[in-house]
């Protein structure tokens, strides 16, 4: 009873908080569980110098970039800043990123943050004075040091952020007949970001709904790719649009509901998009180096893959999953030369530090990811 009366208690208070907009004086917040340093609790309200809150996750790979930046400004200012990096991804995720790392940034593991600190996407940033006022509400790439130096000096700082200009505002499109139903509008503040694709037990797809999704995000789900990489698109050229499409068809349709959906969108989305087997001259090749230490066929009853950034682990996976966790790693495309045909389970455990760490870990499997020198052949999706 005791703790049912304190989680109502908390809850009651962090919901009592408005949430955070610039100019305004941050809540007594106290982010209790610190995973490394002296694991202090850390209020962000009591600093009484300049603090940035980083918000981010292992799995997100703009992050990783962005907590090696900030980790240099915190070395070149010490302790003039304050820098506290949160997230609320897996404990374990958390841990293995502070011990391949070594950083020196305090990491803070906590999810309740999430009512007064209002963000859609990570990495996001928080600028906060020494006197508790929030003077920035940014992202780690529009930050450069000397708008560090300045904020650290208690200067005035402008941050120009790189605006986008919507071409799909009041965008709302619906059909419906005796054998499908969709809607395709413009972002919808209101709803959470999702992207899913509903299958029914033969793993066949039977629903589709995504919220607030880029319209790369859409059509590498679509077309059923392996990660955006496969995308060729002239990314100057198309907008950073969010997009809400939903898609239901009875289950009495002939047509696939993924080849119903490319149809849909390519007629009333503004984009044309098909796939193309494309000569690459920039992408790496998945190869095997040693037959005898393949991974063994799985016999386990359930798929699973879990992890992100340094760590993937996979049950029952194919080749497939592990050349989208390199292409997620990668930012390119891989071309699978293993011939591997069977599922079989993994797990890779390296370190940004040091890249090389990532194919001594596939090398225990008998695997090399290797930077092709040579032009390549390979699925890609053209959209224009």
């Amino acid at each position: 009873m005791n703790k049912i009366i304190t989680l109502l208690l908390l809850f009651a208070t962090i919901t009592s908080f408005s949430q955070i907009k610039t100019g305004q004086k941050v809540p007594p917040y106290i982010f209790k569980d610190i995973l490394n340093g002296d694991k202090k609790p850390f209020d962000i309200s009591t600093q009484g110098k300049p603090l940035i809150l980083e918000f981010w996750a292992t799995w997100c790979a703009p992050c990783i970039p962005a907590m090696k930046k900030l980790e240099d400004y915190q070395n070149k200012f010490g302790k003039q800043l304050e820098i506290l990096t949160i997230s609320s991804d897996k404990l374990n995720s958390l841990l293995r990123y502070i011990d391949n790392t070594k950083t020196s940034l305090k990491i803070a593991h906590d999810s309740m943050h999430i009512a007064i600190f209002d963000y859609r996407h990570i990495p996001h940033t928080i600028l906060v004075d020494k006197n508790g006022f929030v003077k920035a509400i940014t992202s780690p790439d529009q930050l450069t040091e000397k708008i560090i130096a300045d904020f650290v000096a208690g200067k005035e700082i402008e941050i120009i952020k790189k605006q986008d200009n919507p071409t799909n505002l009041g965008l709302f499109k619906e059909f419906k007949n005796d054998f499908y139903q969709y809607t395709l509008t413009a972002e919808n503040i209101n709803l959470k970001f999702k992207n899913e694709i509903k299958r029914n037990q033969d793993n066949e797809p039977i629903s589709l709904e995504f919220n607030n999704v880029s319209i790369y995000r859409l059509l590498t789900d679509i077309y059923e790719l392996t990660t955006a990489a496969r995308l060729d698109v002239n990314k100057d050229s198309i907008s950073k649009n969010k997009y809400c499409f939903k898609l239901e068809q009875s289950a009495g349709y002939s047509k696939n509901i993924l080849d119903n959906a490319k149809e849909i969108l390519n007629e009333i989305s503004g984009f044309k998009a098909r796939l193309i087997e494309k000569t690459v001259d920039s992408l790496y090749t998945l190869q095997v180096i040693d037959s005898t230490m393949l991974p063994n066929i799985s016999f386990n009853e359930k798929y699973s893959t879990e992890g992100g950034g340094t760590y993937f682990k996979g049950i029952k996976i194919s080749s497939n999953d592990l050349i989208m966790y390199l292409e997620d790693i990668t930012f390119l495309p891989v071309k699978d030369k293993t011939g591997i045909n069977f599922v079989f389970d993994m797990e890779l455990n390296w370190s940004y530090e040091n890249p090389k760490t990532l194919n001594e870990e596939l090398k225990k499997y008998g695997l090399k990811l290797k930077k092709s020198n040579v032009p390549e052949k390979i699925v890609m999706l053209e959209i224009k």
